[in-house]
């Protein structure tokens, strides 16, 4: 019995002893990560073995009792594979197509090639536009891909871990050291260049670590991929991926505010990584200038935190997987606080602080990542800079949001959400787009002021409309201290 059909056979047994549960529940019972638990369920829905539920996340059940996946199946599997080929030949020759076309060119339903490509999706084999609804197919899964299990000589791929405007991020484990590193690549601009210069500048336990980087001009990714992260401003064009936020990233890589480098030298590329990146006829003036999107990219390899994020965190305390205690929550946003302090402390701004962007390492302890939209506080002569709204709209402060002047105090307006989201439970989506509004506005819901007297004060000021009016992270580190025990280990565990 192959690896495959064994972890199928034990999902179906999981489920037909315990009935319907998600894939996480189902992942922490039979072993495997949610992700390969999620492929098999689709393996298994495509089989006619389970179904899954309307619900988000998925709640997954069997068809009908069945002892095992029986030898029958096994040519409505090769028929599905036949179909996945024939539609990564028609986007492989295409370069792009929207649902219905692919249909259309197959002679196929277009609900049955809806479900084919959000199945190829999960998988990390397509992506969709989400302004266009043009599906098309990732270099690394296509047949003449520079490497379909490799970023580079020295690292295997084990898993892609997100995908967006800002490029994509995979688990690796080195070839020689034997361990496992996140490595992000990303088109190499100056946005690119800052982001790694404020990596590389900050050492700090609840950061993650930066180890190094390097630019290439290998085609890990398709045409019409680079084109679209390139060429168009990800307000307008961003890629589909569960569980995330989007975010407003508009990709002006000369403006002033992304400039965190000052009196520090650019990251240089090769002689021959320029020469391939360059088109030909092209004179090229600046190596990370924003119009040359033609082919270098930059790979940032960092620690891996395999703790997953806050944004699983939260999810699995809003479904009542775990519960919230209220030790652990407040420890948690203490390690955050810590963190923003000392970004502060070296002139910066995150800009795009949200439970996505807040790991946790295999110890448990926070690790505050993806310093894509990393900004200076202020211009080489210490003034006020002019700066675009980039960021995440559910999360942005109101003067990031309105392209005004700003400093390090936005970051304070999306910790205040963030720490109420860890206290407050939400249920479901339409509750979180109802109550959402009136909490960027100081309204909390019934019940929260009085449950949590002091935390409602505290982030009441964190969501003042005016930065004027909120603390510093310093200073919210310091209320910390003195209002809330943090030791989890000597503390009875009150949960909320």
């Amino acid at each position: 019995m192959s690896a495959d059909t064994e972890i199928e056979r034990n999902i179906c047994d999981f489920l037909r002893r315990n009935g319907k549960s998600t894939a996480l529940i189902i992942a922490k019972e039979i072993g495997p990560d949610k992700r390969t638990v999620n492929k098999h369920l689709y393996n298994l829905e495509r089989s006619n073995q389970v179904f899954k539920t309307d619900e988000q996340p998925p709640v997954w059940g069997l068809m009908e009792k069945k002892n095992e996946i029986k030898p029958e199946l096994k040519s409505q599997t090769t028929r599905d594979t036949s179909e996945v080929k024939d539609v990564e030949d028609l986007l492989k020759r295409s370069g792009g197509l929207k649902a219905h076309q692919i249909a259309t060119d197959l002679g196929q339903p277009k609900q049955t090639i809806k479900k084919q490509l959000y199945s190829m999706m999960d998988k990390g084999k397509v992506q969709k536009c989400s302004r266009s609804n043009m599906w098309t197919l990732n270099e690394e899964w296509s047949h003449d891909s520079f490497s379909q299990e490799r970023l580079s000589h020295s690292f295997d791929v084990i898993a892609k871990l997100g995908q967006g405007g800002f490029g994509c991020v995979y688990e690796v484990k080195h070839k020689y050291d034997g361990k496992i590193y996140a490595v992000k690549r990303v088109i190499l601009t100056r946005k690119a260049d800052s982001e790694v210069k404020a990596l590389a500048r900050l050492d700090h336990p609840n950061i993650v670590r930066y180890i190094t980087c390097w630019p290439s001009s290998d085609n890990w990714t398709s045409n019409q991929e680079r084109n679209q992260v390139s060429n168009t401003s990800s307000d307008a064009v961003t890629f589909e991926r569960d569980g995330s936020e989007e975010r407003d990233d508009d990709d002006d890589d000369d403006d002033e505010d992304e400039d965190v480098t000052s009196g520090m030298e650019s990251l240089s590329v090769t002689e021959s990584a320029s020469a391939a990146a360059e088109p030909s006829g092209n004179n090229r003036t600046d190596s990370l200038d924003s119009s040359n999107h033609s082919g270098t990219y930059l790979f940032i390899q960092m620690e891996f935190c395999e703790g997953g994020t806050l944004t699983d965190w939260i999810k699995a305390r809003n479904f009542m997987e775990k519960q919230r205690i209220i030790v652990e929550i407040h420890k948690i946003f203490y390690e955050i606080i810590t963190g923003v302090e000392y970004i502060h402390a070296n002139k910066l701004i995150h800009r795009d602080l949200k439970p996505d962007n807040i790991l946790f390492g295999a110890d448990g302890k926070v690790k505050i990542g993806d310093f894509g939209l990393v900004a200076a506080q202020t211009d080489q002569n210490g003034d006020p800079i002019e700066r675009s709204n980039r960021g995440t709209p559910t999360y942005m402060s109101p003067e990031q949001k309105n392209k005004k002047n700003y400093d390090e105090k936005t970051d304070i307006f999306p910790l205040g959400l963030v720490w109420f989201e860890m206290i407050w439970k939400i249920s479901t989506g339409s509750e979180r787009v109802k109550l959402w509004p009136d909490l960027r506005d100081q309204r909390f819901p019934e019940g929260f002021s009085d449950s949590c007297q002091t935390e409602s004060k505290f982030i009441m000021k964190m969501l003042s409309y005016s930065p004027e009016h909120r603390p510093h992270a310093k200073d919210v580190k310091e209320k910390l201290e003195k209002f809330f025990p943090l030791d989890q280990n000597l503390l009875s565990q009150k949960t909320v």
